[in-house]
């Protein structure tokens, strides 16, 4: 007989529905409060992006934060309405994670249907949702920082994360790009980095960057997606280059002389690939934002 059964709650954990007024779409937005009082100056802010999947790792590293006495952040994930779904999310993110790209720009995926164009292109609007109707928001509900706000993004979402960081380096004092995906659009996001290194050597922002990779993303993973062959996989991440991009981009970031206060790190953690390196890399991300990082221990490598 089946013992009875109820929902599991996550403590401090609270859930609200968000239609933006800037791309008509509505997000399921997922908040994490420590059980800590906020500091004088308000709880430092953590964003993570496909928020169904990345805010409850995170809130509950977050807690054990709490718990230890140390500093903790409010935690706020960005997914979408799909309560028993747990593919929609992920054809929904594509849109909001991804600049506007030509239809021959987006590689079609051995065992998915074929892309269409109106599927993706949308991460100008979703950066402006969360920066113009999400943070204030947040701000009324919530007594936070708002000079210590830090933006995770993992695979598009890591291009996401870098999309911001080139064009508006200063929305967030912290940007972590997990396993970004340089190689979408024929790299089409680096387009934007001289201008970026040129806005921090002229000292218009100071960010403080996190890049993450697994150190095994370019080796075939033991199971692959369905409909995927082995030769198409590895033909894939021969194409993706996602350690050597990620490793590559972090050291030209690294060498940008700018004012105190910018940093790069650059990690590649070893015997993760591209989906056990999600809760590794949040754990990363929380560690990079809330613990001191003097400028003069700055490890940029």
């Amino acid at each position: 007989m089946k013992p009875t059964q109820s929902p599991v709650a996550l403590r401090g954990a609270t859930q609200f529905d968000m239609t933006s007024k800037i791309s008509g779409r509505t997000y399921r937005i997922f908040v994490f409060q420590p059980p800590s009082a906020a500091p004088p100056s308000g709880y430092p802010v953590v964003v993570m992006t496909d928020g169904n999947m990345s805010f409850p790792a995170a809130a509950t590293l977050d807690g054990m934060f709490a718990l230890q006495g140390g500093k903790a952040a409010l935690v706020v994930g960005v997914g979408y309405p799909a309560d028993d779904d747990a593919f929609t999310p992920f054809v929904q993110r594509n849109r909001d994670l991804t600049p506007p790209t030509p239809l021959s720009g987006i590689r079609p995926v051995p065992g998915q249907p074929p892309p269409k164009l109106e599927n993706y292109g949308g991460s100008q609007d979703f950066r402006r949702f969360l920066v113009e109707e999400l943070r204030p928001a947040i701000a009324e509900a919530y007594s936070v920082d708002p000079n210590d706000q830090t933006l995770y993004g993992h695979s598009l979402g890591g291009l996401f994360v870098l999309g911001v960081l080139f064009d508006h380096p200063g929305s967030f004092r912290n940007f972590v790009a997990s396993s970004p995906s340089i190689w979408w659009n024929k790299q089409a996001v680096l387009k934007t980095e001289p201008a970026f290194a040129d806005k921090i050597r002229a000292g218009a922002a100071t960010p403080r960057v996190l890049i993450l990779v697994g150190a095994e993303e370019q080796r075939p993973p033991p199971n692959l997606p369905p409909g995927m062959t082995r030769p198409q996989m590895k033909r894939l991440l021969t194409q993706a280059r996602m350690v050597d991009n990620a490793r590559e981009l972090a050291e030209r970031l690294a060498r940008i002389k700018a004012r105190p206060g910018y940093s790069v790190r650059f990690h590649a953690l070893d015997d993760e690939d591209h989906l056990t390196v999600v809760p590794t890399s949040i754990s990363r991300t929380l560690a990079f934002a809330l613990r001191d990082d003097p400028v003069k221990k700055a490890r940029k490598r």
